[in-house]
């Protein structure tokens, strides 16, 4: 429904009901104290500059019920946003507090701009007869003496842009970041649009290639190190796929060996690197008592002992054999 320009001079002819500075004040905080128990606590937590548009706004509207004033006007006014004043009345509007509607415009047969009523003004009443708004029903049901009955559940209108849950998975946005599950972050995000599904493959082949190492040492490398070459080896076979053209299974294989040499690399750094860390620990030694020491000594002579009667018994052979064939 549009205001008509007959309309509107009927509006702006039509007696103020307020005959003293005193009712206009008093219109206005109550005016003010409406739009206050729509914000509740949050009103004393706007900008200074919103309350004092705000302020204006019932102000001007203490009269007639209505304002006719462009959001530009109270922007410059109170050095605010024009998107900050229509979001004040949007939020009134959806309140119920305020009705808005349009103007018709002098230059084409659209819209103009906006006027706004006052539900809780006195004249409303007049100018919801004279339009035919249709919200007393709505201002009704605020009364606890005349509860508004619950709407109908088969007359709630439903969304045309409804998105289940289920298909969340489907929207555009969760495809333009896909995730390849069980590869690590720094693989994922350099490969994961390059070789998309076969890099999981791939990163497979490189922990194939680890455990294989693994078995001939004793020494292992951190998570951070096995990613650090993960990330080489298919970046090496990314450098060799802009030259040549390989199968997933060739790519496969390519990845193994390379990371199979460089994990032994690593391992036999480790290796070296922790042999010369080896710290050897000197065993004290005992004193041996006397008793000791003099049967050691009685060992050892009866052995050189044993050892010299073989010696010259080994010479007296000899001598022996050599007369012989003399």
């Amino acid at each position: 429904m549009l205001i008509l320009n007959s309309d509107f001079n009927y509006m702006q002819q039509y007696d103020s009901c307020i005959k003293s500075k005193q009712q206009q004040k008093q219109m206005k905080y109550k005016l003010l104290d409406v739009v206050e128990a729509v914000y509740g606590e949050t009103f004393n937590r706007l900008k200074a500059e919103t309350r004092h548009a705000i302020d204006t706004l019932c102000f001007l509207a203490t009269d007639k019920g209505f304002i006719y004033a462009k959001d530009t006007y109270f922007a410059q006014l109170h050095n605010l946003s024009t998107r900050t004043i229509r979001r004040v009345m949007k939020t009134l509007q959806e309140a119920g507090k305020v009705v808005k509607k349009h103007r018709s415009s002098a230059r084409h047969n659209g819209r103009g701009a906006a006027v706004y009523f006052f539900v809780d003004h006195p004249y409303f009443s007049i100018w919801d007869q004279y339009f035919n708004f249709n919200v007393q029903t709505d201002v009704q049901a605020e009364k606890a003496e005349k509860p508004c009955a619950s709407k109908n559940e088969e007359a709630k209108k439903v969304s045309t842009y409804y998105l289940p849950k289920n298909n969340i998975k489907d929207h555009i946005m969760y495809k333009t970041i896909p995730f390849i599950k069980g590869v690590p972050k720094l693989v994922n995000q350099t490969f994961k649009d390059i070789f998309k599904d076969s890099l999981r493959d791939l990163y497979l082949r490189v922990r194939m290639a680890y455990h294989k190492v693994l078995r001939n040492t004793s020494h292992s490398l951190s998570i951070k190190k096995i990613h650090i070459v993960a990330y080489e080896s298919i970046h090496t076979l990314f450098t060799y796929l802009k030259t040549s053209s390989m199968s997933l299974e060739e790519q496969c294989k390519l990845v193994y060996r390379i990371a199979f040499n460089k994990f032994n690399t690593l391992l036999e750094c480790e290796e070296i690197s922790g042999d010369q860390n080896v710290t050897y620990r000197i065993v004290r030694k005992e004193m041996l008592p006397d008793w000791f020491k003099e049967t050691q000594e009685v060992a050892e002579q009866e052995v050189s002992k044993i050892e010299d009667k073989s010696e010259e018994a080994e010479m007296a052979q000899m001598r022996a054999i050599l007369a012989h064939y003399k």
